[in-house]
């Protein structure tokens, strides 16, 4: 007999006996990882770079120095919203739209008229405490915020304005998933909420013209506190809303839609 036909037969034995073996222990086989190197095309790129549009209108109430005397001002404005996340880390935006301002001196109210203008912003996560983002239902994330806006309010009865604002903040992110986990046979109006807050700083001055009569204002006190909501209605649409306060309440409620 050949002496070498025990050594084969006891081989193939072993490869025909391993994958049962394997499944009996629970094993799942290896997937196919498709090669990297491979070069993708347009006609079948199937994971575009998110892009998000929406739009949103809120009101800004400060308290202000003009002239030497504290004076309330308001600024409201409804905008177009475009933002693109090239990395799911980081989101740079855009918001453009029509403004007003209102300025209140003791019992002396003005307001001017529509303005343009709009802001620059990016938002990135820095940090993600929790159980693994792709078993568990719920992240908290730590982020950081900084945008400049600069706004404009037309002339009506004599009265214009322009205005700039910095803002900064460090939000604290809680997401918790409904889709996909037992709270969906209970919560099928949503797919997901987010829930923020943190410290914020704002930095805000501004000119105010007033029957020809220009001065400057600017924001009394620079920190603050804001937070907000994000209401996933499905995986591309959700509605949004935040609260800032820096002695005045600033507030803004949004729909977007991610592609």
């Amino acid at each position: 007999m050949n002496p070498c036909r025990p050594i084969i037969l006891f081989l193939l034995s072993a490869l025909a006996v391993a994958p049962l073996a394997a499944r009996a222990d629970g094993d799942v086989p290896a997937r196919f990882e498709p090669d990297s190197t491979v070069p993708e095309s347009l006609w079948a790129w199937n994971d575009p770079v998110p892009w998000r549009v929406g739009v949103a209108a809120g009101r800004a109430g400060r308290t202000v120095k003009m002239g030497g005397a504290e004076c309330d001002w308001t600024g409201d404005s409804a905008e177009g919203v475009l933002s693109v996340a090239p990395w799911g880390w980081l989101e740079i935006y855009g918001r453009a739209g029509v403004n007003r301002g209102k300025m209140e001196r003791g019992h002396h109210s003005t307001k001017t008229g529509a303005g343009a203008g709009g802001a620059l912003g990016v938002a990135l996560n820095l940090w993600e405490i929790g159980p693994d983002p792709d078993t568990a239902a719920w992240q908290v994330t730590i982020g950081m915020q900084g945008e400049y806006a600069y706004r404009t309010g037309g002339d009506k009865d004599g009265a214009k304005a322009s205005w700039g604002e910095a803002f900064f903040f460090l939000p604290v992110d809680y997401h918790l998933s409904f889709h996909g986990t037992q709270r969906s046979s209970y919560s099928t109006e949503a797919h997901a909420i987010d829930l923020y807050v943190g410290p914020a700083c704002s930095l805000l001055d501004g000119d105010w013209t007033e029957n020809g009569t220009k001065s400057s204002f600017k924001q009394k006190q620079a920190a603050g506190v804001a937070g907000g909501f994000r209401i996933w209605l499905l995986p591309s649409l959700c509605v949004d809303g935040s609260l800032a306060w820096f002695d005045g309440m600033t507030y803004r409620a949004g729909l977007q839609y991610r592609f």
